[in-house]
């Protein structure tokens, strides 16, 4: 299909579904009985069929009105992934009312900050943890009124209005004119009409909230479809926070397609999940694939020149076979027969990692080494980069057939992408959000002058339209020698060893890069055993001098491709990783550089010295 043709279908898929509550509720007639939702939250598993799907909703949704919640108020879900956290979404939606998603990692003033900025009078929440934080932040003085708990057993307060799931949903049994309502809500919902506020990671200050409509996600969900083979048959695997606007667009996605959606309601278990529900399709973040490339790199170097060998020339059989495959050309039968082979070969064990029948995997959130892709593509795991920001999502989607694995694919439909000063990307079209919340001259800072959204992402674009994102332009490091540098090119290139966890490139107005290194204790530990090192805690750990030597011609080896600009000149191992809870990490995981370079101060003076 041109160009041309898909802005056109993407334009009638909008004018059909205009509403993300109506265009799920489309699909219920023809599904049914066929399960839409699956979780083990609570231990046992729980399947929801599309019929029950539609009727919890609709009691939720007749509860919320029951509280005087109606059209344009804002509604928080502070919950780890669970199939009640969608009903909750959609019942919110169905109102024409606004979902604000809070991750549930998030501390109590993390939390508040955005009841309150918000304004959030409801709140749903999964367990007892973020139930007392709910109370916590009511008692600081937040605007909450009620709470809603999706777990059985938490021991609930006469301190603010609490409700069980189960109660709630009965708040607006057998009262007619509350159906009534939520029918005229719904006949009256539009697509201009305010969907979600997703509030940014803050990891250059404090965290603003995004407004997007139901235009500018179906939008997205077009795009996302329009490349992708899902079906109604698929099973996909929902581990990624739903707080964060790629996991949740990809679960409207799932039902718009009427397949399956299984959530994972810890990210510590998704091993399990992936060898239990083995799904077709899911959506990651690139340090999944990192930590499993890096195991799987450490265990060929381990193995014996013959094995290494082998599992080399069945990655080359599997790369020629699946690129062929991937787009579109046939394959002759000798390399089939190859293939066959390659896969007793170790491709088959790799295979497993993601449940052995997984279609397409979408990553994003950071950049994906294109080695790193190539090695699961070649081992028949397909994946590709796409590009997108919480200020606009998505802004590329990578097909299959879209092999050019050193970008993030070409613009979506109805989306236009340039390049501006310092080769920032800017962005224009219905994907981008209204500005930011009760933000207004940070809605102005963040648009051109003619109207385009300044990402704050520092790339390329090819003559083919291929997009290729480098690093954020706050983020870049620039030395006393003028030299600009992306950080996150040289952290991605050591965090592919096994033997690191975090990294963090540091350098700014400095002759010299230099990294802050948290080793991966486990199997550093190990290691220290077998070379009969004695530490008495972890800090005697990493500065012992052979420790030392061990990481030094380990980074080497690991940054040897980069530039010598990029090249890491000093090194500091730390013996306590990064975290969310000390501040130094965002609720996405990623660094807050300014906290960092301002807690190490002086562990990064040291280097320079």
């Amino acid at each position: 299909m041109m160009a041309s043709q898909h802005h056109e279908a993407s334009r009638f898929f909008l004018e059909r579904e205009q509403h993300l509550a109506r265009m799920v509720r489309r699909r219920v007639p023809g599904y049914g009985d066929k399960v839409a939702l699956e979780d083990r939250a609570d231990g046992p598993w729980t399947h929801i069929t599309w019929k029950e799907m539609e009727q919890t909703a609709d009691a939720l949704a007749r509860s919320l009105l029951a509280c005087g919640i109606g059209p344009g108020d804002r509604v928080g879900i502070f919950s780890q992934n669970r199939s009640a956290w969608t009903l909750a979404d959609l019942a919110i939606l169905s109102i024409r009312g606004i979902t604000v998603p809070i991750y549930a990692s998030n501390s109590t003033d993390e939390a508040a900050y955005i009841v309150n900025d918000a304004g959030i009078h409801c709140l749903f929440v999964n367990d007892q943890e973020q139930y007392d934080k709910a109370l916590a932040m009511a008692a600081r003085g937040a605007p909450l009124k009620r709470v809603v708990v999706f777990s059985p057993g938490v021991c609930l307060s006469p301190d603010i209005e609490s409700h069980s799931f189960e109660e709630f949903l009965d708040l607006g049994k057998e009262k007619p004119e509350l159906q009534r309502a939520l029918r005229r809500h719904l006949s009256e919902a539009k697509g201009s009409d305010l969907y979600t506020i997703i509030y940014t990671s803050g990891t250059t200050g404090s965290p603003k909230g995004s407004m997007h409509t139901h235009e500018s996600m179906l939008t997205g969900l077009y795009s996302t479809g329009h490349p992708s083979p899902m079906s109604e048959k698929d099973v996909s695997l929902s581990f990624l926070p739903l707080s964060h606007v790629f996991e949740r667009s990809w679960t409207w996605f799932v039902l718009c397609r009427g397949a399956r959606n299984v959530y994972c309601h810890d990210p510590n278990d998704v091993q399990e999940f992936l060898s239990e529900i083995r799904p077709h399709f899911m959506v990651s973040a690139p340090r999944v694939w990192e930590k499993i490339h890096s195991t799987a790199m450490e265990k060929l170097h381990r193995a014996s020149p013959v094995r290494q060998a082998l599992f080399r020339w069945a990655l080359g059989i599997g790369g020629r076979r699946n690129h062929l495959k991937n787009s579109g050309r046939s394959v002759g039968m000798a390399l089939r027969i190859n293939y066959v082979l390659a896969g007793f070969l170790g491709l088959g064990r790799l295979r497993t990692v993601t449940g052995g029948r997984a279609r397409f995997i979408h990553v994003g959130g950071a950049p994906l080494n294109p080695e790193i892709a190539d090695f699961f593509i070649s081992a028949g795991i397909p994946m590709g980069l796409g590009y997108g920001l919480t200020e606009v999502f998505p802004l590329c989607v990578r097909s299959m057939e879209d092999m050019a694995l050193e970008t993030s694919g070409t613009s979506i439909p109805l989306m236009e992408l340039r390049t501006g000063a310092h080769g920032e990307i800017q962005a224009k079209g219905p994907c981008v959000m209204q500005g930011y919340w009760n933000r207004p001259e940070e809605t102005a800072r963040a648009f051109t002058e003619d109207g385009w959204f300044k990402t704050g992402d520092v790339g390329r674009i090819t003559p083919e339209g291929h997009v290729c994102v480098t690093d954020r332009l706050k983020e870049l490091i620039i030395t006393s020698g003028g030299k600009s540098i992306a950080p996150q090119t040289i952290e991605s290139a050591l965090k592919e060893d096994v033997y690191v966890e975090q990294a963090v490139a540091v350098g700014d107005g400095k002759p010299y890069v230099s990294a802050l290194v948290i080793p991966a204790f486990p199997i550093l530990e190990s290691l220290a055993e077998v070379m009969e090192i004695s530490w008495d805690d972890r800090e005697s750990l990493v500065t012992h001098p052979e420790i030392v030597s061990f990481y030094k011609y380990r980074i080497d080896q690991y940054t040897q491709r980069l530039g010598r600009v990029k090249k890491i000149k000093r090194f500091t191992l730390l013996p306590t990783e990064f975290t969310q809870r000390a501040g130094e990490l965002t609720p996405t995981m990623k660094v807050k550089r300014r906290v960092i370079n301002e807690r190490y101060a002086q562990v990064i003076e040291k280097m320079y010295a």
